[in-house]
C-alpha cells in the first residue's frame, strides 16, 4: 500500500481525543473521590450522633481522654455504660493507675492490588478513629513503584507491658485510705488484709454495686462453700437468700467472724422477742457473754432451732455432770419425745435460779398439776418444796428421791419416834416386806401418801386412830402372822 492510501488523520484530532479521554478520567476520579468523602463524612456524622445520643457527656469525655489506650483496649469502652464505674476510669485517666506503654517502630509493607483494597476498606471503616489518632502520631511517607508501592510507616504498637503505678497491694490505698484503719481491727477478711481488692472488685466498671465482680449473693459463695449448710433441714433466712453482708463486714471487724456487730446485738436485729431477755436477772452464760453461736448454727442445722446438736446432747457439752444424773435408775424422761431440757430451763435468761421457767413448786406443777398439786397444796407438806425430797434430774432411788425411803422422811421427822432402829417403833425399812403393797416396806408403801390425802396424818386409806389402816397388813388372809394376830 502506498503512502497515499493512509487515512488523512490530523495530529490535532489525535491530541484532542487523548485530551478528551484524559479529562473524562479525571472527572470520573473526582466524582468517585467526592462520593467517597461524602460517605466517610456520613459515617463520621452518624457515629458522632449515635455516640452523643447513647453516651453521657462524662463517658464521651472519658473515652476521648483515654483514646490512646482504648484503641487497643476497646473491650473496655462498653464498660463505661455499666451501672457502677470506677471514678479514676470515668473521670481521670488510665494513667492514674497504670503506667503508659508502647513504642514507635518503623515498618515497611509491600502493597499490591489486593493489599490496596484491604487498606482502602480499613480506612473507610476506621477513618474517623484515625483522624483522632493522627493528632498524636506522626505521618507517613510513600514511594510508588509502578503498580506496586513500598509504604514506610511510623506506627505506635505495643511494646513492653504496662504495669500499675504502685503494687496492687498498695495502689487502692491511694484513694481509699479511709479504709486503712480497718486493717488494724482484730478480724480481717483475707483478701482485704492482703490487699487483693480485685479479688472481689472490678477495677474499671461493673453491673453490680460498689464495683463487685458478681452479685454479692453469688460472689461470697465462690470462696465460701456453704452448699452443705444450705442442704440442711433448717437454713438461716439470710443464708437462704445469700445475703451475707447482712451479718458480715466484707473488709474487717472487731468481732469474730468479721460480724458487723456483736453476736447478741446482731441477732436482736432480727429476733426482737429475744432482746428483752437480756434484762432478766438470771442469764445463761453463752447468752450473757455474746456467744449465740455456742449453741446455734449461724447458717444451717439439722436440729431446730438451728441448734448445733439435738437436746440434751448439746447441753451435756457444757453440763457433763447432768448427763450422769440422767443415767441413774430413776430419772426424768429427758431426751425422749416427752421432755427436753428447754421444757424446764430457758436457754437464754429467766427470772428464777437455774434458768427455771417458774418458781419453786410451780415449776413442777407445770407437768404434775392434775396428779399432785390439788392434794399437795391441801396437805401438811404444802410449805415443803418438792426439791426437798426429789432431785429434778435423776436419782438412784425412785421416784427421783434425794435419799432412800425412809431416810428422806427422817430428815424432817425425828427418828426417835419413827425409826424402828431407834426404839420400839413400827418397822419402816425395805428390809421388811409390805404384804399389802407387795413390795419392800417403807413409809409410803401402804401407810402414807407424801403428796396429800383426805385422811389425817397423810394416811392413804383410813384415818387414825381407826384400825382400818393397820388391818390392811395385819389382817391380811393367806399370809404368815404379821405383827399382832387379830
Amino acid at each position: 500500500m502506498s503512502g497515499s492510501d493512509i487515512p488523512d488523520t490530523s495530529v490535532g484530532e489525535i491530541n484532542d481525543s487523548v485530551a478528551l479521554d484524559g479529562s473524562s478520567n479525571r472527572r470520573g476520579r473526582l466524582v468517585f473521590a467526592v462520593i467517597l468523602v461524602l460517605l466517610l463524612l456520613l459515617c463520621s456524622i452518624t457515629t458522632v450522633i449515635e455516640t452523643l445520643v447513647s453516651r453521657s457527656p462524662d463517658q464521651i469525655r472519658s473515652i476521648t481522654r483515654n483514646i490512646e489506650c482504648l484503641q487497643c483496649h476497646s473491650e473496655l469502652i462498653p464498660a463505661m455504660s455499666k451501672a457502677s464505674v470506677h471514678n479514676p476510669f470515668m473521670l481521670k485517666g488510665c494513667t492514674a493507675c497504670h503506667t503508659p506503654h508502647g513504642k514507635i517502630v518503623e515498618k515497611s509493607v509491600i502493597t499490591g492490588a489486593k493489599q490496596s483494597w484491604e487498606r482502602t476498606k480499613t480506612l473507610v471503616e476506621w477513618l474517623p478513629l484515625k483522624l483522632v489518632l493522627d493528632v498524636f502520631y506522626s505521618g507517613e511517607e510513600t514511594t510508588s513503584i509502578g503498580s506496586i508501592s513500598t509504604e514506610v510507616t511510623e506506627a505506635r504498637v505495643k511494646g513492653e507491658e504496662s504495669s500499675l503505678v504502685l503494687p496492687e497491694t498498695e495502689l487502692c490505698w491511694v484513694c481509699h485510705g479511709s479504709l486503712g484503719a480497718m486493717k488494724n481491727m482484730e478480724f480481717t477478711h483475707v483478701p482485704f488484709e492482703s490487699g487483693y481488692c480485685t479479688n472481689c472488685h472490678d477495677p474499671h466498671a461493673s453491673d453490680f454495686r460498689v464495683l463487685l465482680k458478681q452479685d454479692e449473693r453469688d460472689l461470697c459463695v465462690t470462696c465460701h462453700r456453704i452448699g452443705p449448710e444450705l442442704a440442711r433441714k433448717q437454713v438461716h433466712a439470710p443464708v437462704a437468700g445469700r445475703f451475707c453482708l447482712n451479718c458480715h463486714n466484707p473488709h474487717a471487724s472487731e468481732y469474730r467472724g468479721i460480724l458487723v456487730a456483736g453476736q447478741r446485738d446482731l441477732c436482736f436485729r432480727c429476733h426482737p422477742s429475744v432482746a428483752p431477755l437480756s434484762l432478766l436477772p438470771v442469764q445463761h452464760s453463752p447468752f450473757e457473754y455474746d456467744n449465740c453461736t455456742g449453741c446455734h448454727e449461724p447458717h444451717g442445722s439439722d436440729y431446730l432451732p438451728l441448734l448445733r446438736k439435738d437436746q440434751p446432747a448439746l447441753c451435756y457439752d457444757c453440763h457433763p455432770d447432768i448427763n450422769q444424773d440422767f443415767l441413774r435408775k430413776s430419772h426424768h424422761p429427758v431426751g425422749t419425745v416427752k421432755l427436753a431440757c428447754a421444757d424446764c430451763h430457758d436457754p437464754h435468761a429467766a427470772m428464777y435460779p437455774a434458768l427455771l421457767s417458774a418458781k419453786d413448786n410451780a415449776m413442777c406443777y407445770q407437768c404434775h398439776r392434775v396428779a399432785i398439786q390439788t392434794s399437795y397444796d391441801a396437805s401438811a407438806h404444802k410449805e415443803v418444796l418438792c426439791i426437798r425430797c426429789h432431785t429434778p434430774h435423776g436419782s438412784d432411788y425412785a421416784p427421783l428421791l434425794q435419799e432412800r425411803n425412809p431416810e428422806v422422811c427422817l430428815k424432817c421427822h425425828n427418828p426417835k419416834y419413827y425409826d424402828d432402829t431407834k426404839g420400839n417403833n413400827h418397822p419402816t425399812h425395805p428390809t421388811d416386806f409390805d404384804v399389802n403393797a407387795q413390795e419392800p416396806l417403807t413409809c409410803t408403801s401402804t401407810c402414807h401418801n407424801p403428796h396429800g390425802s383426805d385422811q389425817n396424818f397423810l394416811l392413804r386409806n383410813y384415818s387414825s386412830p381407826y384400825d382400818g389402816q393397820c388391818l390392811q397388813c395385819h389382817g391380811k388372809v393367806g399370809y404368815p402372822r404379821v405383827g399382832i394376830d387379830y
